[in-house]
């Protein structure tokens, strides 16, 4: 039932003659405390109510038991009070067919339905006549038919304000907000929205205005602004919680933001939870299975996410909601087509039912275009570029660039994302035609559009995943370029969407009570879980506060973005004697730009697959060699050498070389490689972010002081920091009960270089809860944002410390992204689990480098020269990486 649908029968039929004392209560009491209205109808009919009393009780109860799902049980309670109500006067019997007639909507019996509406409103001749058109404005609403709800509705804005009613014309304008947003008029839309919420605030209907406040995250939604979105969204649903309110309508919305921000594993728990009750109406069971089927796209589950489509497309139609369902269609659409390109592509027989062929699925496309062109949904663009691509793969070219024309139309009106769509359709039609020039500026205003939607994310998780149509506009351009081996092409088109979310300026949290609680809370819980092993309670606390972090970190507003691509001049002047090799995927397969001496050469390097598969196999020798085993780690490292870049370029065994990744490859141990292992090796997740640490160390070489910190059970204890002491004699050291996390964050504001010798825990499922284990508990990325001054440079002597995981469009987040996108210039951290006593010698090597004027990349360098021989301390070595500058 709609929150807004329901809250407008609440006072559908209140006469202050009643003689009953809660009689004129019960309706709105039946929305804002069920419970209460039940027992107190339940009480009035156990009396000797009037007929009028008596039908409000069992209108009441219509509501309770409607608004539970128990559809069977409010048609009955509707009918009795029907019965009633034809003997307490036409307005009274108006009011109760209208709520019949919305029960009988929701329970698919759309016809019926109607005609009760209709029958309302033929004898609400008098004070009820607005509220009698709001209710059948609102079920038109529901059941997708728009403009006639507009109609309905606006009818009801003016007959409520002449009856000076401020109740139902905050109402009646709420609603036409729902109708007018579904139309994609997010301007107009809002505009009602904010009218509702002062009108009902006027007369202290704060409910009501809640309702109006939610509706306006649904607008910043439609624009584009997903944080203004998820911060009226948790409002609204703190309200309704303090209010003992559960609306099923709230939890659609909710999971429809959270798949906006493509956080689909979140949205699909609450769905499935919802989908679980057994008291939820069918119609509500429609709009939970299309969100669903969204979330297992965006998962890339197509059998699900077809299945789900289906079951609420069927639902939808059966309840003549034709626009929902069309909708529902297209889900289903896009997962059997992706469905069937992963069929193409693999090699391996694919399971689950049987999909249509391209040509059917090119008719169904069209079919389902043509009902969105006629119902001139917002959804339409979207189906367009399907149709294209189906069209393309079936070599119907006309259709395809029909398709592509009617999109494109669509580019430079709408919320950003809309844009960016039709931005993609120009940049195929160009490259359909061989229009160079017009496919590299159609490519840069859909990119811009992508940045528009970005541009106002705090959060880095959140940045990470708003990718939008970017990766598709980029691999447009990047195939483009490479097509004519343009090799500046390839890097300037690569870079300028790699690690973007790291290279916007950092966000950091206000000062909030209740966020350092939940992240201390987190701190205790993650520590007692090292200490007693996984106790199912202690898992489920974690999680739990988890997700109270994450949704206050995703209420962060950025102030700006920044959108261009390198400066390859700029660049060249930086590099100076220092090698470039880029690396970067097209179509699957991996590329490499070298950049030396001003030129810039492209070389086409192995299958993506095959290179990943061989990084984990270097990552598994050097785990063992780590444990003591006999292993060739010299073997391995040629073994990724080959597979990955091939015959190695002269300009790699510069002694400075700068490799720059695919977000998949950044933790390979590149220093592990021959063409590189006598190099001083710096990894850098783009060169947008290496330009910016570059600019960062000017004039600050020897600003700051050294910190050098030791957290709790390791094996070599204290003795790596003490050793290091020595060649920092004015070091600050914590260590023993000490290393606080508080006293740790203290020591390294401002810090030139900052030392932490701890165990370190990377979290794939969640990079950025990824930890350094100190005396009272784990020092997490969440606690560093708090820093004002991050430490230039940091050296985490930790095993798995420079964990990066994959996420969004070539962004990978971890401890060492994290630090990088503070503003630290460069990481030291190991990509693997390391032995305790060999890190102490690979780590006063590169300190007494540092400490002779040196590099952390240098003293890596000497690290691994040093180590040659063995095997133990060769693979040590190896395992730590230099990140930054």
């Amino acid at each position: 039932m709609s929150a807004r649908h329901a809250a407008d029968e609440a006072a559908a039929a209140a006469d202050t003659s009643a003689p009953w004392p809660l009689a004129d209560d019960l309706l709105a009491l039946a929305i804002s405390q069920p419970a209460l209205a039940s027992t107190s109808a339940l009480e009035m009919l156990a009396g000797n109510a009037a007929p009028r009393e008596r039908s409000l009780a069992h209108h009441a109860l219509a509501i309770v038991e409607r608004d539970r799902g128990r559809m069977a049980t409010a048609l009955e309670q509707g009918r009795a009070a029907l019965r009633y109500a034809r003997r307490a006067g036409p307005d009274r019997e108006a009011e109760v067919r209208a709520t019949l007639g919305t029960t009988l909507v929701f329970a698919g019996q759309t016809s019926k339905g109607l005609l009760q509406l209709d029958r309302a409103l033929r004898l609400s001749a008098g004070p009820a006549r607005h509220r009698v058109l709001h209710l059948r404005g609102c079920t038109l609403w529901l059941l997708g038919r728009y403009d006639e709800a507009v109609h309905d509705l606006t009818l009801a804005v003016e007959l409520s304000r002449r009856a000076q009613d401020k109740l139902w014309e905050g109402r009646a304008l709420g609603s036409r907000g729902d109708a007018r947003r579904a139309l994609g008029d997010a301007e107009r839309s809002g505009a009602d929205y904010a009218a509702a919420e002062r009108v009902h605030l006027e007369i202290g209907a704060v409910l009501e205005a809640t309702l109006s406040a939610r509706n306006r995250a649904l607008v910043a939604l439609q624009r584009g602004d997903v944080v203004a979105a998820l911060t009226l969204m948790e409002e609204a649903e703190e309200r309704y919680r303090l209010a003992g309110v559960d609306q099923v309508e709230q939890l659609v919305d909710h999971a429809e933001a959270l798949l906006t921000a493509r956080l689909a594993t979140e949205a699909q728990a609450m769905l499935e939870a919802a989908l679980s009750r057994p008291d939820l109406a069918p119609v509500w069971r429609a709009d939970l299975l299309l969100a669903s089927s969204r979330a297992a796209l965006l998962q890339e589950q197509w059998e699900t996410a077809a299945s789900r489509a289906l079951e609420a497309q069927e639902t939808f139609r059966a309840h003549r909601r034709h626009r929902w369902a069309a909708r529902s269609t297209l889900l289903g659409l896009e997962a059997a087509y992706a469905g069937e390109q992963q069929a193409r592509e693999s090699t391996a027989p694919v399971g689950g039912p049987p999909r249509p062929s391209l040509p059917q699925l090119l008719e169904q496309v069209r079919a389902l275009v043509r009902v969105l062109r006629r119902l001139d949904d917002p959804a339409l663009p979207e189906a367009l570029l399907l149709l294209a691509q189906v069209a393309g793969d079936t070599a119907h070219l006309r259709v395809r660039s029909q398709a592509l024309h009617d999109a494109a139309a669509r580019r430079h009106a709408g919320a950003p994302l809309p844009r960016a769509a039709g931005w993609l359709a120009q940049a195929l039609l160009a490259g359909q035609v061989g229009d160079r020039r017009a496919l590299r500026h159609a490519c840069r205003r859909g990119l811009d559009a992508v940045d528009e939607h970005r541009s106002l994310i705090g959060d880095l998780e959140l940045r990470a995943l708003a990718s939008g149509y970017g990766l598709e506009l980029v691999s447009i351009a990047v195939e483009d370029a490479e097509r004519v081996s343009d090799a500046r092409a390839v890097l300037w088109w690569t870079d300028r969407w790699r690690a973007t979310a790291l290279t916007s300026p950092a966000t950091r949290p206000p000062d909030d009570p209740e966020l350092a609680s939940q992240i201390s809370a987190l701190r205790d819980v993650t520590r007692r879980l090292t200490l007693d092993g996984d106790e199912g309670h202690l898992v489920r606390e974690r999680v739990r506060l988890e997700s109270a972090v994450r949704s206050r970190y995703r209420l962060l507003r950025a102030e700006s973005a920044e959108r261009a691509g390198p400066d390859l001049a700029r660049l060249t002047e930086q590099l100076g004697e220092t090698a470039l090799l880029y690396i970067a995927y097209i179509r699957g397969r991996l590329v490499a730009v070298t950049v030396a001496d001003g030129r810039a050469r492209l070389r086409r390097l192995a299958v993506g697959r095959t290179a990943e598969r061989e990084a984990a196999f270097a990552h598994f020798a050097l785990r063992r060699a780590a444990h003591g085993r006999t292993v060739d780690v010299e073997a391995a490292g040629r073994r990724l050498q080959d597979l990955l870049l091939g015959d190695p370029d002269p300009a790699w065994s510069r002694p400075s070389v700068l490799v720059v990744p695919a977000a998949s490859l950044l933790t390979v141990p590149f220093g592990l490689m021959p063409a590189l292992r006598e190099s001083a090796v710096t990894v850098a997740p783009s060169i947008a972010l290496w330009n910016r640490a570059q600019d960062g160390r000017r004039g600050r070489q020897h600003a700051g002081h050294v910190a050098l910190v030791t957290g709790p059970g390791l094996s070599t204890e204290q003795r790596e920091v003490t050793d290091l002491h020595r060649l920092h004699a004015d070091a600050v050291l914590l260590g023993g009960d000490s290393a606080t996390v508080d006293r740790t964050l203290a020591v390294l504001e401002g810090a030139r270089l900052a030392h932490i010798a701890a165990h370190g825990a990377f979290r794939a499922d969640a990079p950025l809860f990824s930890s350094l284990m100190l005396a009272d508990g784990p020092l997490m990325v969440h606690d560093l944002d708090h820093l004002a001054r991050p430490p230039r440079s940091v050296v985490l002597s930790a095993c798995d410390a420079g964990g990066a995981h994959p996420i969004g469009a070539d962004e990978a987040l971890g401890l060492v992204s994290s630090l990088l996108a503070m503003g630290t210039h460069s990481v030291v951290a190991s990509v693997n689990p390391v032995n305790d006593a060999a890190t102490v010698r690979v780590m006063a090597t590169v300190h007494a480098t540092v400490a002779a004027g040196g590099s952390l990349a240098e003293g890596l360098r000497q690290a691994r020269c040093a180590a040659a021989g063995d095997p133990m301390l060769v693979a040590t070595a190896a395992s730590f990486t230099v990140w930054g500058t």
